[in-house]
């Protein structure tokens, strides 16, 4: 019983992982529902913003050929608002700010010299979108919009304005909104502008310390799960209205989205419960030796095998008849591991390497370089010896791409690898001479053969980073100008380069490191020697003492 037992709880707690991770996917799908729908509205105000932007142009264009007082300009803006539902008035100012021309006929003559969105139109000439307000008449949230009508020659002669209404904002909660969700609107200083299913009590009152509107106003988008303004708890998704300080947020009430995960979810633990009674029922009933006995033993024999400490097949052991299948699927499942096995462990050293190498030149990369000096810093204090760091920069590497192409780029980032490699890989043990860009102290003995000792890297773009363990600044430098010949040998054409082929610009340093020091210490010494390297001039090497170089070509 007690077996059948540990076999159920991890089943019941993978259901429970399982419920728990459809739970969270249910929640996360409804944060992208309704952050798309709130997008949605978002979208919908840029449509009816760029419909309003076309209408004030043909608008500016048309109007010049009325005259200020004529009462035919007026008629002209009610027909053309007319048809569009969402204007509530078509306007044309003068300079002063007066409306001398409108769609309605009540707002001629207002003064709206003091309105931004009229002075930044007059001033700068563009399209103009004011914020949202609260109207005072009909109580019901607008928004201007406003163009600059200009003369042939370019001046200002008036301002066309146009008032639209949220009608948008109705017409997509009602399309995309559930009957459970919830959709409103607030202004840049927490007012409630709208509000889907529609409550009057609440459309233009303040609520900027509601956790949900604070949420709001502090990002220009964003996803939240708290109690709406209508008591329910809702999973929130929000974004910020072009061009305005308003937000428009939609909501789905948090038990109407779980409620057939949390049914499922009883209804998986009801099926567990009935399961784990049955079971343990048939094993009391069962009896010790018709079903406990062999079950211990067959346990046993797994975890043997398991382990790899029992080499015998399952189905040869003295099963009794029903159990010979099991066994026969325990040996294939063995086998069948062990290859997934091998295959795992060829997979991560594949993966290893890819990891450690840099693609395009074959050398390390820059993350295995640091892994490399943080290890040879390590090994340098404890054997009290030196460490060098050579920082490598491909002279006027972009002018270079410029000219030839990144394909041709890309060759000559392989070939200047190609001589770093070359120059920090150490012969095998035996009697062959050194490389011409080998340390003399590159070559150590570890169990009686040599190991490799500098390292080579491509550190990032154009940049290389060349490990020296054991090398002072005086060997390093050597090294250093050695690679810079090697690399002004190849003779690649580059015609931005004033010498008129590819060259190298090498800082070098070198530290006998202590415990209280650190490997950056170095690497940013060598950095700041290879950008002396490059303020005098560039195809040389700089180390942070005096020392005696080969002539740069």
């Amino acid at each position: 019983m007690i077996l059948a037992v540990i076999a159920i709880v991890p089943l019941l707690a993978e259901r429970i992982h399982n419920e728990d991770f459809d739970r969270n996917d249910r929640i996360e799908a409804a944060y992208r529902q309704a952050r798309e729908l709130a997008r949605q509205g978002a979208a919908e105000q840029n449509g009816v913003i760029v419909a309003a932007q076309a209408m004030l142009q043909t608008v500016a264009s048309v109007r010049a050929t009325f005259n200020a007082s004529d009462s035919e300009c007026d008629r002209f803006l009610a027909t053309s608002a007319k048809p569009v539902p969402w204007i509530r008035a078509l306007s044309v100012a003068n300079l002063q700010g007066k409306i001398i021309c409108s769609s309605t006929p009540e707002a001629i003559g207002l003064d709206i010299s003091d309105r931004p969105h009229f002075s930044k139109a007059l001033d700068s000439g563009d399209f103009v979108l004011s914020d949202y307000f609260m109207g005072t008449r009909t109580v019901s949230p607008l928004i201007t919009v406003a163009l600059a009508q200009r003369n042939p020659d370019g001046v200002a002669a008036a301002v066309v304005l146009a008032v639209l209404d949220l009608s948008w904002f109705e017409h997509v909660a009602k399309a995309f909104v559930p009957s459970s969700g919830n959709m409103l609107m607030i202004d840049g200083n927490g007012n409630i502008l709208a509000q889907y299913p529609n409550r009057a009590d609440l459309v233009g009152r303040g609520f900027k310390d509601n956790p949900l509107v604070r949420d709001m106003l502090s990002r220009t988008e964003g996803l939240v799960t708290t109690t709406a303004l209508d008591g329910v708890r809702r999973i929130f998704g929000y974004v910020q209205l072009p061009g305005t300080q308003a937000r428009i947020a939609v909501g789905f009430d948090e038990k109407a989205v779980l409620a057939r995960v949390d049914g499922d979810m009883w209804s998986a633990f009801g099926e567990f419960g009935l399961v784990a009674v049955l079971v343990l029922l048939s094993i009391w009933f069962g009896g010790e030796r018709l079903l406990v006995r062999p079950i211990r033993v067959f346990a046993n024999t797994a975890g043997r095998i398991g382990r790899g400490e029992d080499k015998t097949y399952a189905v040869e052991l003295p099963w009794a008849a029903e159990f010979v299948p099991l066994a026969a699927a325990l040996d294939d499942m063995a086998a069948k591991l062990g290859d997934r096995e091998r295959e795992l462990r060829d997979s991560n050293n594949q993966l290893r390497e890819l990891a450690q190498i840099d693609a395009l030149t074959g050398l390390a990369n820059r993350r295995a370089f640091n892994d490399r000096l943080a290890a040879e810093w390590k090994l340098a204090i404890r054997l009290r010896q030196p460490i060098a760091v050579l920082m490598i920069d491909v002279d006027h590497f972009k002018p270079f791409n410029d000219v030839y192409g990144h394909v041709q780029g890309d060759t000559c980032l392989r070939k200047v690898a190609g001589v770093l490699m070359s120059g920090t890989r150490t012969q095998a043990a035996g009697p062959e001479p050194a490389r011409e860009f080998e340390l003399p102290s590159a070559r150590r003995r570890k169990g009686g053969r040599a190991r490799d000792t500098d390292f080579a890297a491509r550190y990032g773009g154009e940049e290389f980073a060349i490990l020296l363990p054991g090398a002072d600044i005086e060997a390093a430098v050597q090294v250093a100008e050695r690679l810079r010949r090697g690399i002004e040998n190849l003779l690649m054409a580059h015609t931005g380069a004033p010498w008129g082929f590819v060259s190298i610009s090498v800082g070098a340093a070198s530290v006998s490191p202590a415990e209280q020091g650190s490997p950056q210490e170095l690497t940013e010494s060598a950095d700041v020697a290879l950008y002396q390297a490059k303020r005098q001039g560039r195809n040389r090497v700089v180390g942070p003492v005096p020392v005696t170089l080969f002539r740069a070509s």
